[in-house]
């Protein structure tokens, strides 16, 4: 597999399919370099480490210079082999990721469904995998779902590059995340799907909840105009007591202004 550049320090990608074990040979070739050095330094780099024994003297041959080695991959070996070439002070490279195929149509949000009813987990690849297994992760665990074992639960269905796993009578102990796992010689692929069981109390819950504040609301208007209602009435009863109160001792001092006057009339005549 061969890589070009031409003097600049652009990472340049390409992606590689790995289906099993195998030795590879990488290659990338730098072109247009200023000055046209006479050979320039060169190494590689897995996942962004200096893989040792690997720097080697390149010289110019037709105009460009090539730097290729020989690896040998295993599942432990995959990942982002890059290309190093030194020169002037400056460096370029190149890189292959090395990866077993990827699960398509991954789901990026839970899959919900309610108590009692049936769901199907989908996964689909591409080439065509070894076989497929199913997981249900317990924790930090996962543990193969055996649909053998359980037909009244789990139906998985098997066509080549497609799998499906039918979850049956649905409780809330299913919810949790399921792994498919597409496996080929040299390690397998996964992709993860969380599915969320509810009850159909589940959806009206916002709406339930809703009530109750207006209910709580309600209920606190009607004890506040209660409140005020009886209050008004406590304030209306004194006035008309003091009303009363200050009219009788009116009524008390005009009644004693009087006889007081006639006292008076009396001695009056008296004299």
């Amino acid at each position: 597999m061969a890589a070009e550049g031409r003097g600049q320090s652009d990472i340049i990608i390409q992606e590689l399919e790995i289906l099993k074990p195998q030795i590879i040979e990488l290659q990338c070739n730098l072109t247009d370099i200023p000055s046209k050095p006479s050979n320039i330094t060169g190494f590689w780099r897995k996942d962004g480490k200096d893989i040792e024994n690997t720097q080697q003297t390149i010289y110019r041959h037709n105009e460009q210079y090539i730097l290729k080695s020989i690896f040998n991959i295993q599942a432990n070996d995959l990942g982002n082999y890059s290309c190093i070439f030194n020169y002037l002070e400056k460096e370029a490279q190149a890189t292959f990721v090395l990866k077993v195929p990827e699960i398509k149509e991954k789901q990026d949000r839970p899959i919900v469904s309610y108590i009692g009813d049936t769901v199907v987990l989908k996964c689909v690849i591409q080439p065509t995998p070894n076989t497929w297994e199913w997981y249900k992760s317990n924790g930090t665990e996962k543990e193969i779902i055996n649909a053998t074992a359980e037909p009244w639960h789990y139906e998985i269905f098997l066509d080549k590059n497609v799998t499906k796993l039918t979850l049956l009578n649905l409780t809330e102990e299913d919810s949790g995340k399921y792994t498919c796992s597409a496996v080929f010689n040299i390690t397998s692929s996964e992709s993860q799907l969380d599915l969320k069981v509810l009850s159909f109390l589940e959806p009206l819950k916002p709406f339930l909840a809703i009530a109750a504040e207006v209910v709580i609301l309600v209920t606190l208007i009607l004890l506040y105009e209660r409140h005020n209602q009886k209050h008004k009435s406590l304030i209306e009863t004194t006035d008309n007591g003091l009303y009363e109160h200050t009219s009788m001792q009116e009524e008390n001092t005009m009644e004693d202004e009087e006889t007081t006057t006639r006292q008076r009339k009396v001695e009056l005549q008296l004299k």
